[in-house]
């Protein structure tokens, strides 16, 4: 080992040497050297080993007699004393969307350098969202506990799928408010009522959700929002996998989440305050009674199982499995039949037939076509019996000579109507004729350049064209209705099976005649300008 690093200090012609007495030269005679030694050489290798305490005549003397041997040139250098650097500290949260940086420097430290926290916050994998004030603020104060240096961007879940009903549920069970405030308790709006066709329910689609990056610069994707199933019921149908529609007309029914349209509706008590007022567009099936002063509307037919106290029914047809107990409050239309085990104090009125089994008393009776009270008791006493066609019944009148009128051809009821509906049809086309000029002169100044309330006024012209449109040809329809039954109608007749009793009043067409007479088992009829007779058959 010593001859090598001896060696070594030859090749370049002298050897520098620390101890704890100072540093030596040792500079070997040109003929030892593979090269003579140069001031230079010497001072750039004392630079390098940080000797600063020499002396340059010494190194001189030392060139100058190339002995070999060790010369002291100067005083060993003191240790450096080494730098204390701040400690610094990065957390990263679990989440990774927030980096804590913590800086203590110890006593006779250096300052930190906002490059040594960006370096140690790179170290750490912090490369997104770093507040550069934040590690300022660190530098001017030389020290912090756990300082929020940088935040990622949080990603956004998207929004859950909704179902938007285009039906009123809320409104369902409530009564209907009155202009000036105040509530019918009769109309509660406990059945909805819905159209074929008619949209019930749309789906809003869920959206994805936005994404974030966390401070290492990792995207963080954004949860999407939660689908729901569409509430498939009974009789709907699905439109663009978001729509459901009535496949028929009916009530809407809410059952386990899910939408059905029935076309038939069941009460199973009484029409009442319970209910409320029935408004609906297929058939109703009452298992109780409709009590006084309540009303059944429906496109479809109705069943009550019970009686009718007093209330009111407009339907294509009418069956009432007891009777009709009107209270004179009672107001019965139909545009086919009645039947009823009774009629009491009652105003009923069908297109074309009214059937009885036991008694019709003190009522007003119109039926289109026929008038059959037979079966039970069949018995007519009091009122007034109108139909287009046929009065067909066992007996008419009582012995107390209650005023009773029996009358067929004339049938008032519809010819009412339909003189009615041909003036309502008239001011109904007038009105649209008018509503279309306002329309015309509105279009004419530019929708676009209408003032709001010009604007107002047409939207509101073009509502009320729609609806008047819609009038006008179920105005139209009904007269069509109406006219084709009159021309169908068959010479009238009224056949009474058992007794006609005195007082009873008979009309045919526009001939009348008052019976003074108990008769049975007779027929009546028109002929030659008069009102004759015959027997029943």
């Amino acid at each position: 080992m010593g001859k090598t690093a001896s060696r070594k200090g030859q090749d370049k012609g002298y050897k520098i040497t620390e101890n704890e007495k100072g540093i030596y030269l040792t500079v070997w005679p040109v003929e030892l050297g593979a090269q003579p030694a140069t001031e230079a050489s010497i001072l750039q290798e004392l630079q390098k080993r940080d000797c600063f305490s020499f002396e340059m005549s010494e190194i001189t003397k030392a060139l100058e007699m190339s002995l070999g041997e060790p010369l002291r040139i100067g005083e060993c250098s003191p240790a450096p004393t080494p730098e204390i650097l701040p400690e610094i500290t990065v957390m990263v949260r679990r989440d990774r969307l927030e980096a804590m940086i913590q800086v203590t420097i110890p006593d006779g430290g250096v300052a930190v350098k906002k490059e040594q926290l960006l370096d140690k916050l790179k170290l750490a994998g912090v490369v997104l969202g770093i507040d550069e004030t934040v590690l300022e603020w660190l530098v001017r104060t030389r020290s912090s506990m756990n300082m929020l240096c940088a935040q990622g961007v949080p990603s956004q879940p998207g929004e859950n799928a909704y179902l938007k009903y285009h039906v009123d549920l809320e409104g369902q069970g409530r009564p209907v408010e009155q202009e000036d405030g105040s509530v019918d308790f009769k109309d509660i709006n406990n059945f909805i009522s819905v159209e074929e066709g008619q949209l019930l329910v749309e789906k809003i689609p869920h959206t994805l959700g936005i994404s974030g990056y966390d401070v290492l610069g990792l995207e963080i994707v954004g949860k999407p929002g939660k689908d729901i199933p569409m509430p498939f019921g009974k009789n709907v149908l699905p439109v663009d996998n978001s729509r459901l529609v009535s496949a028929i007309s009916g009530q809407l029914h809410m059952k386990n989440d899910r939408i059905h349209v029935l076309p038939v509706l069941e009460v199973q008590g009484d029409v009442d305050y319970s209910t409320g007022n029935i408004d609906f567009v297929g058939s109703v099936v009452v298992h109780g009674n409709l009590q006084t002063d309540f009303m059944i509307k429906a496109i479809g037919n109705v069943e009550i199982r019970g009686n009718i106290f007093g209330g009111s029914v407009e339907a294509m047809s009418l069956i009432v499995r007891r009777g009709i107990q009107g209270m004179n409050r009672s107001d019965i239309k139909v545009k086919e039949r009645v039947v009823s085990q009774f009629i009491e104090n009652a105003k009923v009125c069908a297109d074309q037939d009214i059937v009885v089994q036991n008694v019709i008393h003190n009522s007003f009776i119109f039926a289109g076509i026929r008038v059959i009270v037979e079966g039970g008791r069949g018995l007519v006493i009091g009122g007034r019996i109108s139909a287009g066609e046929e009065i067909r019944l066992t007996s008419a009148g009582n012995q107390a000579h209650v005023a009773t009128t029996l009358e067929v051809a004339s049938n008032p009821f519809i010819k009412e109507e339909l003189i009615t509906l041909r003036q309502k049809s008239k001011v109904q086309e007038t009105t649209y004729g008018e509503l279309e000029k306002t329309q015309s002169y509105l279009c004419k100044q530019g929708l676009v350049q209408l003032a709001p309330d010009k604007r107002a006024r047409y939207n509101g012209v073009q509502g009320e064209l729609e609806i008047l449109s819609e009038e006008i040809q179920e105005t139209k329809e009904r007269i069509v209705d109406l006219e084709k039954l009159l021309k169908e109608l068959k010479p009238g007749r009224i056949r009474i099976s058992n007794t006609v009793f005195p007082g009873v009043i008979i009309s045919v067409g526009l001939l009348s005649k008052t019976m003074h007479d108990a008769l049975q088992y007779i027929s009546f009829y028109a002929q030659e300008g008069e009102i004759r007779f015959s027997s029943f058959r």
